[in-house]
């Protein structure tokens, strides 16, 4: 069984967020602080969606860097109900790359980790903790959570539109 993967590491000060790779395209250094609902970007204007304050919130961290990060994804990753909600949510269409952004306001670095480590959430709270994103925990020097991009931007949206 394969122990390690390629994952992208969004670090707070007390967890580490973890995402397959596979979603993300690339991630570029944007600057300022934005929550705008769009981005330009390569000639095309991105859906965007802010989630650092989100993340920070949700699960009681602070970022470590001053910085703002965009992540772009593809719709094709995702099923029509959440391509649908960051539409009406960003009030953009995609381009026709299908390419969105996503941004978050801590550093972020792509990893081959370990994961073997990694624990599947307890059954009697999985299906609730599942639904806001979180598919996996462990514990090292700070807690590492693999998320699941859909069910993580699901959440985000959840009362928004």
């Amino acid at each position: 069984m394969e122990t390690s993967n390629h994952l992208t590491c969004l670090s707070y000060d007390t967890i580490d967020f973890l995402i397959l790779s596979k979603y993300i395209l690339f991630g570029i250094y944007i600057g300022t602080n934005d929550d705008g609902k769009r981005i330009d970007f390569e000639n095309e204007v991105l859906p965007k969606l802010s989630i650092g304050s989100f993340l920070e919130k949700e699960f009681n961290c602070k970022h470590t860097e001053d910085c703002n990060v965009m992540l772009v994804m593809n719709k094709s990753e995702f099923d029509e109900e959440i391509q649908k909600k960051i539409v009406d949510y960003t009030g953009t269409a995609f381009p026709a790359t299908g390419n969105f952004a996503v941004s978050v306001n801590t550093s972020v670095a792509s990893r081959i980790m370990d994961i073997s480590y990694l624990r599947l959430i307890p059954k009697g709270i999985r299906k609730r903790l599942n639904d806001c994103g979180l598919s996996a925990i462990g514990f090292t020097e700070k807690r590492q959570i693999l998320l699941s991009p859909d069910n993580i931007l699901r959440s985000f949206l959840r009362g928004r539109i």
